[in-house]
C-alpha cells in the first residue's frame, strides 16, 4: 500500500511536468525543430491510446483473445487510408478553418441545426468515453490506497484536467490558433505511456518469465494460455469492432482536434500513415507476455489492473509507480483534449446561437471565459456519468458503448466527402434513427441495471454488434432515401462541391454592398465589438498582404472570404456566415464576374496537386490555353460587361507597366496610365480596328495598333482588346527610308560626278593649250595652278564614283591585288572632304608591299566606315593610327583611336544591322554590319577591343585579319 501523500505527490509531480512542458513551449524555450517536427505531432495524434488500450486491453485479451487487437488494427486501418480519407478533410478544415465535426457537418450540409444536432450527439458519445478514464485513475489511486474514497480522487482529478485544459487550450478565442504547448505536451504523454508499457512488458519477460526462452518454456508448459488468447474470433463481433475503432480514430471530439485543428501540414498524416500502425503494433505487443508474466507469478485481481497488482504483488515500487503514471498519461491526454474541443462545439453550436452576444469591447476575453466555463461543465458531467453509471461497469464495455456511438457519424463523414447529393434533411433522419437505437438499446439501460454485465464479444449472452450494425444500416439507408426525396438548395449544393477531393468551391453569384474595409468594420462592430471588429478586418488584410488605402474590388470580395474562415474559427461557419450576410447583393448566377474568374484562378493553383482524372486533364489543358495567351507576343487584355479587367497578359504588362495583379478585377479608368486611358476610349467606341496609332509617354514615341471583338455566348460576357506594339516595326521603316535616301544620294553623287567629268576635262585641256599661246611667265604659272586643280577635281570625282558603286553583285565585282595602305590614303583623302566634319589627326602606318586579294572599292568602303566611327567617337585632333603587319598566311591590320570606347554591355551587338551607340539621327546603325558582310565575303575575320587602352580606360582597336596575297602583282591604282 501506498501513503496518500506519496501517490498525491506521484500524481502531482507528473501532471507538473506535462504543465512545464507545455509552458516552456508556449514560451518558446524548447528548440522549435523538436516543437514544429512532424513526428513530434504525430506522437500528439497517439492521445488516440486512452486507458482503454493501457488498462483495459488486459481485460479484454483476458476475456476474448485475439479481440483486444481490433481498438488498434481499427485505427490502423484508418491511418493507412490517411491519403485518401484524412488528407481531404484536413485540406477542407484548413481552407475553411473548421476546427470540428460539428463545424465540418455545419459547413457541408450549410446548416446550423446540423451543427447544433451534431454536438449534442458528439456529448453523448464522449461522456461514457471520458468517465472511464476518470474510472481508470479512481480505481487505479484505490487500489494502491483505500484510505480515502473515489469521490475524492475523481474530483481532485477532474479539477486538475479543468486547471490545465484552461492554461493550455483556452488560451486563445479561436480554436484554429494553434496550441503548440499543448500539442507538445500531448506528444510527451504518449511517449511516457508507451515507454511505460515497453518497460513493464521487457520486465515481464526478462525478469519474470527468464528471457525468450523462458517465454517459450511457458508456451509450451501452458498451452491453455495460448489456447485462450487464440480463441475463434467472432467474425461479426470482430467486422464491427474494427468499423467502430476505424470511425472512432477520426470522429472523436480529441481525434479530430489533434490530426486536423492543431494540424497545418499534410506532411504530418502522410509520416502518420506508418508511424501510428508502428506506435500501435508496439503497444499492442506489450499484452500477452504481461499477460503470461501476471498468470505465472499468480497475480489475481481485475485483469485490467494485471501491471498494478504485478507490481504490488512483487513488492517492486518502480514497477507500480510506472503502471500509474502511464494509466495517468493515457487518461489525461483524451480528458485534456476532448473537453477543449468539446467546449469549443458547444459554444459555436449551442451556445453562441441561442443567446445574444454582449456588446462588449472585450468580446475575446467574454468567449474566452464562456469557452473556459463549458470545459468544467464538460467535467464535471463526465464525472456524474462516472458516479451515476461507469462505476458500475468495466473499461472495455464502457468503451465499446461509446465507439459505437461515434459509428453512427461514419456515413454522414462518407458522404460530406464522397457523395455531394446527400442534404440537411437525409443526414438528421439517418443520425436521429441510428443515435435513437444506440441510446435506447445501448446507453439508458445503463441507467437501470448492469446491462453489458457479461463481456460484450459473446453473442449468447448479448447482441451488441448486431444493435451496432443495425443502427448504422438503418441509419444509411434512411439518409439516402430522404437525400433522394428532398432537394438541395443552391448552397448546400455549391457546399458540397467544394468538400468532393477533387472539387473547388464555386464562388458565389454575389455581388458586395461593401466598397472599403470600414463597411466590413462597421458591420462587424454591432456584433463583436468595434476594437474586435477592427482587429478581424486587420488580421485579415495582413493574411493577404494587402494594405486598407490600396484594396481593390476584387480584394473586398477575398476579403469577405478570409474574414468568414477567420471568424468560422472564431463562432463557427454557420455563425460567421450569417455576420457576413447584410453585405451580400444577389446577382444574376450567370453572370460572368471578374471578381469571380479572378478567385477560381487562385483556387485552381492552389488545387494543383489534388486533381486527379479529367479533372487534372482539363486543368492542365486550361494551363496550356493560358499560358499559349501570357506568352504571346501581343498584348492581350479581356474585360467584363462592367469593364473591370479579366485578364492581362505578360506582353501588355512589358508595355503598360502594370502588373496583372495590380490591375486585374479594376476599372480601366480607376488607372492613371495613359494606356490604360487609351485602352478604355478605344473600347468605348464601335471601331474594331485603330491602326498605326502615336502615343508619347516620358519623351518616348510609342506606335501601336488596337484591335477588340465582342465575346458572346448567348449574351455579351465581356470583350477582348488586343494591343499590338509597333515601335521597332516604325523604327526600322524609318532606318530603311533613311537608308534609300542616302542610297539615292549616292547614286545622286555619281551622277553629278560624271557630268562634272567632262567640264572639268576641258578646263584642263584650254589651261594646258596657254603653254602654246604665250609665254607670259604669269599666265603660264597660272595655268599650271589650273591643271593642278582639275587633276584634283577629277581625283575627288573618281572617289565619289568608287565610292558610289559599292556594294554592286557579286558578280560584277573583280578580285584584284589590292594595297591596303593605298586604300587607306584614298579613304583618308574622302573623309577630309567633309568640312563639317571633325579634323583628325589620321596616321598611316601601313606599309606599302602590304598586299591582299579582294575588290578594292570595298575595302575602301570598309576604311571609310572604320574611320568615321572612330572619328565620331574621338574629339577634334585626336590621332587614329592604321597599322598592319604580314604573316605567313595572313595580314593583320588595325584601326585605333583614342575616343570614348565602346560599353561593355552593347560589344556582343555592334554588327547587328540598325544597332548604334550614337545619339538618334546620329547614325544607322549599318555602318559596321556591311563591314563585317565585306570582310566574311573576303575571307577574313574582325574584332573589336574596347578599351584599347586598360590604363586609362578609353579608345577603340579594330582588328582585321584577312589572307596574304601570295604572288608579287602590282597594286591596282585607284587613281
Amino acid at each position: 500500500m501506498f501513503s496518500l501523500p506519496w501517490l498525491i505527490l506521484i500524481g502531482v509531480a507528473y501532471l507538473f511536468f506535462l504543465f512545464g512542458t507545455a509552458y516552456l513551449t508556449e514560451r518558446g524555450i524548447l528548440p522549435k525543430r523538436i516543437v514544429r517536427n512532424p513526428y513530434t505531432h504525430v506522437l500528439s495524434i497517439g492521445v488516440y491510446a486512452t486507458v482503454w488500450t493501457f488498462y483495459g486491453a488486459f481485460g479484454l485479451a483476458q476475456e476474448s483473445g485475439y479481440n483486444f487487437l481490433g481498438s488498434y488494427l481499427g485505427a490502423v486501418i484508418t491511418f493507412v487510408l490517411g491519403p485518401a480519407l484524412l488528407i481531404p478533410i484536413l485540406r477542407i478544415t484548413r481552407t475553411y478553418q473548421l476546427s470540428s465535426l460539428s463545424d465540418l457537418f455545419a459547413f457541408r450540409f450549410r446548416s446550423g441545426s446540423v451543427g447544433t444536432y451534431t454536438t449534442i450527439l458528439s456529448v453523448l458519445a464522449t461522456l461514457p468515453m471520458l468517465s472511464i478514464q476518470i474510472q481508470a485513475v479512481t480505481d487505479a489511486m484505490y487500489l494502491l490506497n483505500d484510505q480515502f474514497s473515489a469521490d475524492q480522487i475523481g474530483l481532485g482529478f477532474c479539477f486538475v484536467i479543468a486547471l490545465f485544459s484552461i492554461l493550455f487550450g483556452a488560451r486563445h478565442a479561436s480554436l484554429r490558433t494553434s496550441h503548440q504547448g499543448l500539442m507538445v505536451a500531448m506528444a510527451v504523454e504518449s511517449l511516457i505511456k508507451l515507454a511505460a508499457l515497453l518497460i513493464i512488458a521487457c520486465f515481464a519477460i526478462f525478469g519474470v518469465l527468464g528471457g525468450i526462452s523462458g517465454v517459450e518454456g511457458f508456451i509450451i508448459s501452458h498451452p491453455e494460455s495460448i489456447q485462450q488468447l487464440q480463441a475463434p474470433v467472432n467474425s461479426e463481433a470482430w467486422r464491427t469492432l474494427l468499423l467502430s475503432f476505424f470511425t472512432a480514430a477520426i470522429v472523436m471530439p480529441h481525434m479530430f482536434h489533434m490530426l486536423f485543428t492543431e494540424n497545418a501540414s499534410d506532411e504530418t498524416l502522410y509520416k502518420a500513415t506508418w508511424a501510428m500502425p508502428l506506435f500501435l503494433f508496439l503497444l499492442a505487443a506489450a499484452v500477452p507476455p504481461i499477460l503470461w508474466a501476471g498468470e505465472s507469478l499468480g497475480v489475481g485481481g481485475e485483469a485490467q489492473f494485471i501491471i498494478l497488482n504485478m507490481g504490488l504483488m512483487l513488492e517492486s515500487s518502480w514497477l507500480t509507480i510506472l503502471a500509474f503514471i502511464g494509466g495517468l498519461s493515457a487518461a489525461t491526454g483524451i480528458m485534456i483534449v476532448a473537453t477543449v474541443s468539446m467546449a469549443s462545439m458547444v459554444q459555436n453550436h449551442i451556445i453562441l446561437p441561442l443567446i445574444p452576444k454582449p456588446k462588449t469591447p472585450r468580446f475575446y476575453a467574454w468567449l474566452l471565459w464562456l469557452r473556459r466555463s463549458l470545459i468544467m461543465a464538460m467535467l464535471l458531467a463526465s464525472y456524474l456519468f462516472y458516479r451515476q453509471v461507469g462505476n458500475d461497469y468495466d473499461l472495455h464495455q464502457m468503451g465499446v458503448v461509446a465507439v459505437v456511438a461515434f459509428l453512427q457519424f461514419l456515413p454522414g463523414l462518407l458522404v460530406t466527402l464522397f457523395w455531394p447529393k446527400a442534404n440537411r434533411w437525409g443526414l438528421l433522419s439517418g443520425l436521429t434513427v441510428g443515435m435513437g437505437i444506440w441510446l435506447f438499446n445501448m446507453l439508458l439501460p445503463l441507467f437501470e441495471s448492469p446491462a453489458l454485465e457479461i463481456t460484450p464479444f459473446n453473442l449468447d449472452n448479448n447482441n451488441w454488434d448486431q444493435i451496432a450494425i443495425f443502427s448504422l444500416l438503418l441509419n444509411t439507408v434512411v439518409m439516402t432515401a430522404v437525400s433522394l426525396l428532398f432537394k438541395q438548395s443552391a448552397e448546400e449544393s455549391n457546399a458540397a462541391q467544394a468538400c468532393l477531393w477533387n472539387a473547388l468551391q464555386k464562388p458565389s453569384a454575389i455581388d458586395l454592398r461593401a466598397s472599403r474595409t470600414d463597411d466590413y468594420v462597421n458591420l462587424l462592430a454591432s456584433r463583436l465589438g468595434r476594437k474586435a471588429a477592427e482587429r478581424e478586418v486587420q488580421k485579415a488584410l495582413e493574411g493577404m498582404n494587402l494594405q486598407p488605402d490600396t484594396i481593390r474590388p476584387v480584394d473586398l470580395l477575398r476579403l469577405r472570404t478570409v474574414l468568414e474562415q477567420n471568424l468560422s474559427g472564431l463562432l463557427g461557419p454557420i455563425e460567421a456566415a450569417a455576420l457576413l450576410e447584410p453585405l451580400d447583393q444577389p446577382t444574376d448566377p450567370m453572370d460572368f464576374k471578374a471578381s469571380n474568374v479572378h478567385l477560381i484562378e487562385n483556387q485552381l493553383e492552389n488545387y494543383q496537386e489534388q486533381l486527379t482524372g479529367l479533372a487534372a486533364e482539363l486543368d492542365e489543358m486550361r494551363r496550356y490555353h493560358r499560358l499559349t495567351l501570357q506568352k504571346l507576343p501581343v498584348g492581350v487584355c479581356t474585360l467584363d460587361t462592367e469593364g473591370r479587367v479579366l485578364f492581362w497578359n505578360n506582353e501588355m504588362a512589358r508595355l503598360t507597366q502594370l502588373s496583372g495583379d495590380e490591375i486585374i478585377g479594376s476599372q480601366l479608368t480607376e488607372e492613371q496610365s495613359p494606356w490604360c486611358q487609351t485602352l478604355y476610349e478605344f473600347a468605348q467606341t464601335d471601331i474594331e480596328h485603330q491602326i498605326s496609332q502615336k502615343l508619347i509617354i516620358a519623351e518616348h514615341t510609342h506606335w501601336f495598333s488596337l484591335h477588340k471583338s465582342i465575346l458572346k455566348e448567348r449574351r455579351d460576357i465581356g470583350m477582348v482588346i488586343l494591343l499590338e506594339d509597333e515601335t521597332d516595326n516604325k523604327s526600322m521603316q524609318d532606318k530603311l527610308a533613311h537608308n534609300e535616301r542616302l542610297a539615292s544620294i549616292g547614286r545622286f553623287a555619281a551622277g553629278v560626278a560624271h557630268e562634272i567629268g567632262n567640264p572639268v576635262t576641258g578646263i584642263a585641256c584650254l589651261a594646258q593649250n596657254l603653254k602654246l599661246e604665250t609665254g607670259n611667265e604669269y599666265i603660264l604659272e597660272t595655268g599650271d595652278h589650273i591643271v593642278d586643280q582639275t587633276k584634283r577635281i577629277s581625283r575627288i570625282v573618281q572617289s565619289l564614283v568608287r565610292f558610289a558603286h559599292a556594294g554592286k553583285p557579286d558578280a560584277d565585282r573583280e578580285q584584284l591585288p589590292v594595297s591596303l595602305a593605298q586604300c587607306a590614303e584614298e579613304a583618308i583623302h574622302l573623309l577630309s572632304l567633309d568640312s563639317h566634319g571633325k579634323q583628325q589627326n589620321y596616321i598611316n602606318q601601313i606599309p606599302d608591299n602590304l598586299r591582299i586579294n579582294g575588290d578594292p572599292q570595298q575595302i575602301q568602303q570598309v576604311f571609310v566606315n572604320l574611320l568615321q566611327n572612330a572619328s565620331d567617337a574621338s574629339e577634334d585632333g585626336d590621332a587614329i593610327w592604321l597599322n598592319a603587319e604580314e604573316n605567313t598566311e595572313t595580314v593583320t591590320l588595325r584601326v585605333t583611336d583614342e575616343g570614348c570606347g565602346i560599353e561593355a554591355e552593347s560589344q556582343d551587338r555592334l554588327f547587328e544591322p540598325f544597332f548604334t551607340t550614337k545619339d538618334p539621327g546620329q547614325g544607322t546603325g549599318l555602318g559596321l554590319s556591311l563591314v563585317y558582310n565585306i570582310i566574311e565575303e573576303h575571307y577574313g575575320s574582325i574584332e573589336i577591343i574596347s578599351p584599347a587602352n586598360n590604363k586609362q580606360k578609353k579608345g577603340t582597336q579594330v582588328v582585321i585579319t584577312l589572307p596574304r596575297l601570295k604572288w608579287t602583282e602590282d597594286p591596282v591604282d585607284l587613281e
